[in-house]
């Protein structure tokens, strides 16, 4: 195989023969590209080469695609009609700002997305880029503007500022807790069907150890990779859970879930604002006054204050 081939085509090559193509005609793509019929054919000429196969069937003046050239046809206009798609929503409207946000998916979920027409209505000069994401650590934050970071704030070279502090809770659904009464002493809510978020450093035996439980038998029945669909399971009757207290208020409040014994463990993680340690740019300073405003009302509030280099 000839080694070229791993490399990326020539561009100008691709572009001639994805028009001629699809146009079927030399002059035609000619015309698209304002160019010369002669610099055209010479482009698909130069791919052919590059390939090591013919495009085209060449009969007196018109043009047939081979079978693989049709199939590279479909591939070059997708991929063109991507990149000319993408230009056109970064850079179309200059005078829109995008504020590139990424966040975990549970927070995005249950309390973000709902407040983000209060923002689209307070800075309608902004568009929002959000990513949401289940395991921040490792992941590259080019282009960044803001992270909400639900974790252990060890973040090293960033500017970072925890911004909600949680319990631990356990809590059910009302009528899982009707038909369960009898079974939530701590003795034997170790038997029914416990749920759990992996990847924190507390779990259900650390819960029940700290209520005086010795040598705690629990272990979860089922386990979720984000809080947002361990709640969607628990709101469906399926066991108890050990929640984060800042997912669950809205659903105590309504009496969807009960808290089903009175205890809080502190836990260790929490929600960070991560920001690059550089200038505060003011897109990012409006977004982030925003949302401390936001939050000044959330039950499990931390600090608040402007971060400061």
């Amino acid at each position: 195989m000839n080694k070229q081939k791993k490399s990326m085509p020539p561009l100008n090559a691709l572009k001639a023969f994805e028009a001629t193509a699809r146009l079927q005609s030399l002059t035609k793509a000619a015309e698209e590209l304002h160019v010369t019929q002669g610099a055209v054919s010479q482009q698909v000429k130069l791919l052919e080469e590059y390939l090591g196969l013919p495009l085209f069937i060449r009969k007196s003046r018109q043009l047939i695609l081979t079978d693989i050239a049709r199939s590279y046809l479909t591939v070059l206009t997708e991929a063109f009609s991507k990149v000319q798609i993408s230009t056109q929503e970064l850079f179309a409207t200059p005078h829109q700002t995008f504020i590139q946000l990424r966040c975990g998916t549970s927070f995005a979920q249950r309390w973000l997305v709902a407040k983000l027409p209060d923002f689209a209505r307070e800075f309608p000069s902004y568009r929002i880029r959000l990513q949401t994401t289940i395991w921040h650590d490792h992941m590259s934050r080019e282009g960044m503007d803001v992270e909400l970071c639900h974790g252990y704030g060890e973040y090293a070279g960033l500017s970072v500022q925890r911004i909600i502090k949680e319990n631990w809770i356990a809590v059910a659904s009302a009528d899982f807790v009707a038909k369960q009464a009898d079974s939530l002493t701590l003795e034997k809510m170790q038997r029914l069907p416990l749920i759990s978020t992996f990847g924190y450093r507390e779990g259900w035996s650390q819960w029940f150890c700290e209520q005086g439980v010795v040598d705690a038998s629990a272990s979860s029945m089922y386990e979720l990779d984000n809080s947002s669909m361990a709640l969607d399971m628990t709101l469906a009757g399926m066991g108890v859970c050990l929640a984060l207290d800042s997912y669950v208020y809205e659903h105590l409040m309504s009496g969807e879930l009960v808290q089903v014994r009175p205890y809080q463990m502190a836990a260790e993680c929490g929600l960070y604002l991560v920001l690059p340690h550089q200038e505060i740019k003011p897109k990012t300073k409006d977004f982030c006054c925003w949302l401390f405003r936001q939050l000044e009302s959330h039950p499990n509030r931390d600090n608040l204050e402007w971060l400061h280099d």
